[in-house]
């Protein structure tokens, strides 16, 4: 049974309290989106639904899933009743690893304004698996879009909007940032440094391991011996290490690999290092 191990640290609850802190709960914002052109928007995802979509959107003032479709008919759990921590709960184990991060760095892009926000634009898309009821991981593309703003153009509410694709067979969590303005590629440029970041301040490797994992990454052909060069220790300790960074991949993961070059290689695919 796959099961979210102690190696991930919960980057999406570390995102959760950021929003605490920056939605304050007794503050007033004031929407400027219009209710009537947030619900024909959503009468007419409803109509989309038998397409194999599913649509929720989350209140990040009040931390919250708000209207939601879709979810009892490819999911299978009621749609009523599901809840966002419903939904973080039914995120493939490895992907919710790697989902933290960068929901952690989106939402930072946000809040100082990097990231061009406009009434149903999608922002990003995304490769994520979610768990159907009956136990099966199902692959869906995941868009999300700002559904509600102030008039200050703050988003307060986002929409995501899923597309099921077929079930999971192993894909890499993936996500990228729509194209949305002439600086969209220095800020995709930038939520990968940031997604870095968080994962090199919120991670259980040790400083010596995380060192080790990106200098396999980032050299094609390095080796154990050249690692030990490189820092200066033997290459039993090297080995050591190996162990260490193997054990922790693979229980963040949830596969196997056959060296830790293999899973410094699958960090570089996510883009935490």
């Amino acid at each position: 049974m796959l099961q979210v191990s102690k190696y991930i640290l919960p980057a999406i609850a570390i995102t959760h309290e950021e929003l605490l802190t920056t939605y304050l709960p007794g503050d007033h914002y004031k929407p400027s989106v219009p209710d009537f052109e947030q619900q024909t928007t959503l009468r007419h995802l409803d109509e989309e639904i038998h397409r194999e979509n599913i649509y929720f959107s989350i209140s990040l003032v009040e931390n919250r899933i708000v209207h939601c479709n879709g979810v009892a008919r490819w999911l299978g759990y009621a749609d009523s009743d599901f809840s966002l921590r419903d939904y973080l709960e039914i995120i493939h184990p490895a992907h919710a690893a790697v989902e933290g991060y960068y929901s952690l760095a989106l939402l930072e892009l946000f809040m100082h304004n990097e990231i061009s926000l406009r009434f149903m634009q999608p922002v990003c898309a995304t490769i994520i698996a979610l768990k159907h009821k009956n136990g099966k991981y199902i692959c869906c593309k995941r868009e999300c879009a700002p559904f509600q703003l102030t008039k200050e153009n703050r988003m307060t509410e986002y929409l995501c909007y899923f597309n099921v694709i077929k079930e999971f067979s192993n894909e890499i969590y993936h996500t990228r940032l729509y194209p949305g303005s002439e600086h969209s590629i220095y800020t995709a440029e930038k939520l990968l440094a940031l997604v870095r970041k968080k994962f090199t301040d919120h991670t259980d490797f040790s400083m010596q391991e995380s060192r080790i994992l990106k200098r396999y990454a980032q050299q094609k052909n390095c080796t154990s011996e050249m690692i030990g060069k490189a820092f200066k220790i033997e290459k039993t300790t090297v080995n050591t290490y190996n162990k260490r960074i193997l054990k922790k991949a693979e229980a963040f993961s949830q596969q196997r690999f056959g060296t830790a070059k293999e899973a410094s290689l699958y960090f570089k695919k996510v883009g935490l290092i």
